[in-house]
């Protein structure tokens, strides 16, 4: 074997373990973690932030799912974002927290799903169990307000 050969397979294997070995919030089916395993495990967060008050903020509204899901199965995960008074949605401000442990901020890995309409992800899944997902978005007048989630999982 000549030694552009050999270094052409080195880099080829090289490069493919490390793709196997990125981590991915995609499950093998498809499907996105919304919560992970590790997040699951941690223990549920003694405080939540969000409330009941009169806000300015845009509203946030959970769509799906209405009712219970399957664990570790594909379901619709809609949150709808609506803008008060004539403001446009900041999406670009939206955070999401999985009030377990310390709060764990999944905003990242869910990014390529909101925009100023909301969350949607046509293919969520997680984990057996009841979750509480914090989600915050502000409006161009940088009014914020902040909704819990909730999804049950069984």
């Amino acid at each position: 074997m000549s030694g552009m050969t050999r270094r052409l397979l080195l880099s080829c294997g090289v490069l493919s373990c490390g793709v196997l070995a990125l981590p991915d919030a995609r499950a093998q089916s498809g499907g996105v973690w919304v919560v992970t395993g590790p997040e699951a495990a941690l223990p549920p967060s003694p405080n939540s932030k969000a409330g009941r008050s009169i806000t300015r903020g845009p509203a946030i509204r959970q769509v799906s799912p209405a009712a219970a899901v399957a664990p570790n199965q594909p379901f619709a995960l809609k949150v709808e974002f609506a803008g008060r008074g004539g403001e446009k949605v900041n999406p670009v401000s939206a955070q999401i927290m999985v009030l377990r442990g310390n709060n764990v901020d999944i905003t990242q890995r869910l990014k390529p799903y909101i925009t100023a309409n909301g969350i949607e992800i046509p293919n969520a899944m997680v984990p057996a169990g009841t979750y509480v997902l914090q989600v915050a978005v502000s409006d161009a007048g940088g009014r914020q307000s902040t909704a819990n989630i909730e999804i049950e999982a069984r």
